[in-house]
């Protein structure tokens, strides 16, 4: 099995035209896990080849919106591609209330399951578990509540 990242932005708050906001993909085991979603994260994962629908998880870190401003456009072009799969998300306490105010305003609807995890940023645990792996997060120092992930390979 083979562990692969994938780094689609680095460029935190102010994205550049050689940096985009932050986002990370992540296979590990079969699955396929983005770590937060700026803004243009769609697009970057066209330019890598990550095909949207392979998604298993999304982790969002922390509500500072260059760590999840991308992720109603992605849910939208998912529901457009056709995903009819359940999508794990793993985020802050609040984001779901805003997921879906927001696919509301738009007039949007998800043919697909959405199973949200809500942290506080504030306690180390397990927060996902299946045969082959495991994912924890645990409390990073920032302005806002804000989670530290880390995805293990279970042993065999």
């Amino acid at each position: 099995m083979s562990f692969e990242v994938t780094i689609l932005g680095s460029g935190g708050a102010l994205p550049t035209l050689n940096r985009n906001s932050t986002a990370q993909f992540v296979t590990c085991c079969n699955r396929h896990i983005l770590i937060d979603c700026g803004e243009g994260t769609q697009l970057q994962m066209r330019k890598f080849g990550v095909q949207f629908q392979r998604l298993d998880i999304i982790l969002i870190s922390h509500l500072h919106g260059d760590h999840f401003f991308g992720l109603v456009g992605l849910l939208s072009t998912m529901r457009l591609l056709g995903r009819d799969g359940k999508l794990t998300i793993i985020c802050p306490k609040g984001l779901p209330a805003i997921i879906q105010q927001q696919l509301e305003i738009g007039f949007q609807k998800l043919d697909f399951d959405i199973h949200y995890i809500e942290l506080t940023g504030k306690e180390q645990q397990m927060v996902y578990e299946d045969k082959s792996i495991e994912i924890h997060c645990f409390p990073l120092k920032h302005k806002v509540p804000t989670s530290g992930f880390l995805i293990a390979e279970k042993p065999k």
